[in-house]
Order: structure tokens, then sequence, then C-alpha cells
């Protein structure tokens, strides 16, 4: 009776396990595939908070909106908070027609996007660093996956992430977990956790930060408010 209940543990231990290194194919390149349509979106409104962890805590909050219609309009804000203490406004950055505004902690400036090798103009697309993987590479970064409903949960090779955080060698990622939501085939939010350890020269500490991320209004948005004093920047 013993013999026959430990065939039985191990066989469910066996799925149990089979289960959480399952991979699908399909899921991971839909997941591409929305993520490839987010970076060409030409509007959309994006709320994030990215949190480092390692021996002291930071938080960055952004909120940033984007119009591309007849010139490219930006409305960039960060918050940053260290050790407990936040900085509110910590930075914000616009442009509209053609130049560029820049309010970092109550200092002002102005200047203009082509001095960023910007044209105003043009279409402007976020870099897609998977644009040219095919299917099988893209599936090969991804070690495991699993969907509930339209939310997609990979866990991600740890040495793409190690060699994208640093070509260096000095980071070291342990695991990288990737959670998110899929709507009419674009992301409308993700959660990346990422952690590791970093090693310069003698030193080395533990690593880990998280990125969570809201999408809303993809080429939605029409329109974009700045601050009444702009010019006077």
């Amino acid at each position: 009776m013993k013999k026959i209940l430990s065939i039985v543990c191990a066989f469910f231990l066996l799925i149990g396990i089979g289960g959480c290194s399952s991979k699908s194919d399909e899921d991971i390149l839909a997941f591409f595939e929305a993520f490839h349509n987010t970076l060409n979106a030409q509007s959309g409104h994006i709320t994030a908070q990215i949190q480092m962890d390692s021996t002291d805590q930071s938080i960055i909050d952004i909120d940033l909106q984007m119009l591309q219609k007849e010139d490219l309009q930006i409305a960039l804000s960060m918050d940053l908070e260290s050790n407990g203490n936040r900085q509110e406004d910590f930075l914000q950055f616009y442009t509209r027609d053609g130049k560029t505004y820049l309010n970092s902690m109550g200092t002002t400036s102005q200047s203009v996007l082509s001095n960023l090798g910007i044209d105003a103009s043009e279409k402007i697309s976020v870099y897609d660093p998977f644009m040219n993987f095919s299917d099988s590479e893209l599936c090969d970064l991804i070690e495991s996956s699993s969907k509930d409903g339209n939310t997609y949960s990979l866990t991600i090779d740890p040495s793409l992430i190690s060699t994208l955080l640093d070509s260096f060698g000095t980071v070291d990622v342990e695991s990288s977990t990737l959670d998110a939501v899929i709507e009419n085939e674009t992301l409308s939010s993700f959660t990346l956790d990422v952690s590791g350890r970093q090693t310069l020269e003698e030193a080395s500490e533990n690593i880990r930060f998280t990125i969570d991320c809201q999408i809303e209004d993809l080429d939605q948005l029409q329109s974009i408010s700045f601050p009444d004093d702009l010019e006077t920047y």
C-alpha cells in the first residue's frame, strides 16, 4: 500500500513539475506581437513605477503622454523617491511646435527638437530590439509560459536580461518574470520583475527591480495638456 501511495505521489509531483515548466509558442508569439504593436502606436498615455532594491531602495514614478499628429507632442513627468525621501516633479519634459521644454526641480530651460536629432514633422517609433528575431528565436528567449484569460505570464531567459542590463558582465540575473495583459493585440499593462547580483571589482550585492506599467489610449489620445507658462521656460 505504501509503495502504491509513493508511486501516486511521484506521478502527481511529475505532473506539477511538468506544468511549471510548460511553454506555449503560440502565447509567446502573441506577446511579442502585442509588444511590437504597442511600440508602433502613434499616441498613448503611459504610467509606470520603477522600483529598485539594492543597498538602498529607489522608486521612480513616470507619467508620459505622447501624440503624433501634425507634429510630435510629449508630456513627461517624473517623481523620485530614495531612502524614504520623495521629490515630486523631479523632472518635467515637454515637446511642442518643434521645441523642447525642461523643468528640473524648478530650473527651467527650452531648446529645439532638432538639437536632439529629431524632426518634429516626421513620425518616430520606439526601437524594437526583437524586430529581426525569427519566431523560433523569440520562443528561445522564454523558458516557460502560461495564460489566464488575457494575462500572459512568462519566465525570461536570465542571460538575456543580464546582457541587456550590462554588456560588461557585472550583472548576473538569477530570475526574470513578466506578467502582461493583452487587449486588442496590444499591451494594456505589464509587470517585469528581475532579481540577481551585481559585482564590481571586489564588491557584490543583491539587486532587484520591478517595472509596473499601465498603458492607455493607444492611438486614441486626442490632445495633451501643457502648463500655461510653458513659453516662459
